[in-house]
């Protein structure tokens, strides 16, 4: 349950915001994001299998035009569907549909070292470094974000099409304020 904690204490510290307005970032913006906040953390490189785990953050982008995967290492996207999910991932909390969404999806690995438990633990918390990362950096620009921990998990990950070793662990969604 030590995972449930951390990502508890992830939603209580990126608490939603109502006020984000409607309109899409700019392409430039939401590569800066991407570049700047997601390439260059401490986690840009996948975990070597030494026993330790070899459990990964994989990063998917919903915005307008699709869902996309990061890859961090060569720091490009790759179109995994066409179809704008964005609506779906503001259902269950209420919140308006924002410009850009990072979905953040746990990849277990296959070492016998580590129970499972401490897997979605590591995972959690390297989700809870990339959405402070991420936070900073929007708070440079003028944005704002919120975390979205109410998801139908399973509806998300057959609407991306994960595999069965991925688990979809927290959305956090970015755009400006609205004003008043």
């Amino acid at each position: 349950m030590a995972a449930v904690s951390v990502l508890v204490d992830v939603l209580r510290r990126f608490p939603a915001r109502r006020s984000l307005a409607p309109g899409p970032l700019p392409l430039g913006t939401a590569s800066r994001i991407l570049e700047r906040a997601l390439a260059a953390t401490p986690l840009e490189r996948e975990p070597q299998d030494n026993g330790l785990g070899s459990e990964a953050i994989d990063i998917y982008v919903a915005l307008a035009s699709g869902v996309y995967q990061f890859d961090r290492i060569c720091r490009l996207l790759y179109s995994v569907s066409s179809r704008d999910i964005r609506p779906e991932l503001s259902s269950l909390d209420r919140l308006p549909p924002a410009p850009l969404n990072l979905i953040y999806v746990a990849r277990s690995g296959r070492s016998a070292h580590l129970r499972e438990q401490d897997t979605t633990a590591l995972s959690a918390i390297n989700t809870a470094t990339l959405c402070e990362h991420v936070d900073r950096f929007c708070m440079t620009e003028e944005l704002i974000t919120a975390a979205r921990g109410w998801l139908d998990r399973a509806a998300l990950a057959r609407s991306i099409g994960l595999a069965p070793n991925q688990h979809p662990l927290l959305v956090q969604s970015i755009g400006y304020p609205a004003t008043p």
